[in-house]
């Protein structure tokens, strides 16, 4: 008689090496999931949708292909949630917003497939910003204090792992998306090279900014998770150390409250503890200008997706959902180029630092996550990642008032692996943060 082992006490790691070796079951994994997410959800409010009967029946298919040693792939009978923009076949995909119809159906987007295909089975559709963009954000709560944003725009994904209601979860992150929720929830978060993992079957906000990311409770399982999902291989070759760092102090760690800069010094000096070498890496003087290309980049592209909406259904959309776009419609074309030629420039002198440093390293948000549901936070550390498309990721660095704080690892482009590689290294010096109930 095996022991069912709760879904918040096992890393996807955990979990998918006991299901393999038969010490517990994808039926034991999902219905502790379940279990967790009946205990927690109606406080967190983390899930849109939840199909029990669907991934309970799931379980048993795969439970009987795990007895007789038949293993779909890395993620066998793992559990996981979606960000509610991805397509999942026979789920609804509402996107936080009255204008999308519930009944509509789909099959799966291409994350969706490869989850499937790698063995893991989705429980259900994880809470969002409405559209992922500038709308409302949803009812999700923090789990390490209920009055607090769980961040956004990929809410319910932060929050279902942070909660250890499933042990990863799909977000996306056009701006700091996945790895703000992930930071405030204490836990894993990676988004990586731009078009790494496809966008198809996803709504988009910003075609060429949206990047899918994954929320995780460890970094392992970052990396668990990116080679059953990944599109696009990594063209850089692996660097696993001695670890070159570049410590970015210029508007990062300028813009950061005081508990902020003394958690990424702490971590800094561990990881040189621990054989890395340190030095401080300073910013081309474009990178400047790098929130201002973003919102001219972002902004005329989630105009052009939602015109139609805007035409057809302004009275179902938000205000503030409906005051963004118009707002955004009213820039100049000239702008918008402009910006993609600026892009271009900041990415070609950025890349430069990496003839020096194999990683660069500093907070993943300014603060911990604000009081208050009204506010998603302060994306504005991650933005100029999103921005450039290079891979990005967090892990724990420490508390300040009880709640998480995250270090953010930063590599070229192509060079996933390596920031993988070098977030479990962050990890297995920092630690990682136990859940206060």
């Amino acid at each position: 008689m095996t022991t069912v082992a709760p879904a918040y006490d096992l890393s996807a790691s955990d979990l998918a090496t006991r299901i393999a070796s038969r010490t517990c079951t994808p039926t034991e994994a999902v219905s502790s999931a379940l279990l967790r997410i009946d205990e927690l959800e109606d406080r967190v409010h983390a899930w849109a949708f939840v199909d029990r009967e669907t991934a309970l029946a799931q379980a048993e298919v795969l439970t009987s292909e795990a007895a007789n040693g038949d293993l779909r792939g890395p993620l066998h009978g793992v559990p996981v949630g979606i960000k509610d923009v991805f397509h999942v076949q026979a789920m609804p995909t509402v996107a936080n917003s009255k204008t999308m119809d519930p009944s509509a159906a789909y099959g799966d987007s291409a994350v969706a497939a490869a989850l499937r295909a790698a063995g893991a089975i989705i429980l259900g559709k994880c809470e969002t910003v409405e559209f992922a963009g500038m709308g409302m954000p949803p009812p999700t709560r923090n789990p390490w204090n209920l009055e607090h944003t769980a961040g956004g725009s990929s809410s319910g994904s932060g929050a279902a792992v942070g909660a250890r209601m499933v042990p990863v979860a799909i977000g996306t992150q056009t701006g700091g998306s996945n790895l703000r929720p992930a930071a405030y929830n204490g836990i894993a978060g990676f988004k990586p090279s731009h078009g790494a993992i496809s966008r198809e079957g996803l709504l988009p906000v910003s075609w060429t900014l949206d990047h899918p990311g994954i929320i995780a409770r460890t970094a392992v399982d970052l990396s668990l998770v990116f080679d059953a999902i990944a599109r696009a291989r990594p063209v850089s070759p692996l660097r696993t150390g001695p670890w070159r760092i570049g410590l970015v102090r210029e508007f990062f760690l300028e813009r950061s409250e005081q508990p902020v800069v003394e958690s990424v010094e702490r971590a800094v000096s561990l990881m040189r503890d621990g054989g890395a070498t340190v030095a401080e890496a300073h910013l081309p003087p474009i990178f400047a200008a790098q929130q201002a290309i973003h919102r001219l980049i972002m902004s005329p592209e989630m105009v052009t997706y939602h015109a139609t909406r805007l035409a057809e259904q302004e009275d179902r959309m938000t205000p503030r959902h409906v005051q963004s776009v118009k707002a955004f419609s009213l820039l100049p074309v000239t702008y918008y180029i402009q910006a993609l030629r600026a892009r271009r420039i900041l990415k070609e002198q950025l890349a430069l630092l990496f003839d020096q440093f194999d990683i660069l390293v500093m907070p993943t948000t300014p603060a911990p996550a604000p009081k208050g549901l009204d506010s998603t936070g302060d994306a504005s550390l991650l933005s100029p990642w999103s921005l450039v498309g290079f891979p990005a990721a967090t892990v724990p660095c420490g508390l300040s008032n009880g709640l998480p704080l995250g270090l953010q690892l930063v590599g070229k482009p192509g060079s996933d692996t390596t920031v993988l590689a070098a977030a479990e290294f962050a990890e297995s010096v920092l630690g990682l943060l136990d859940l206060p109930f």
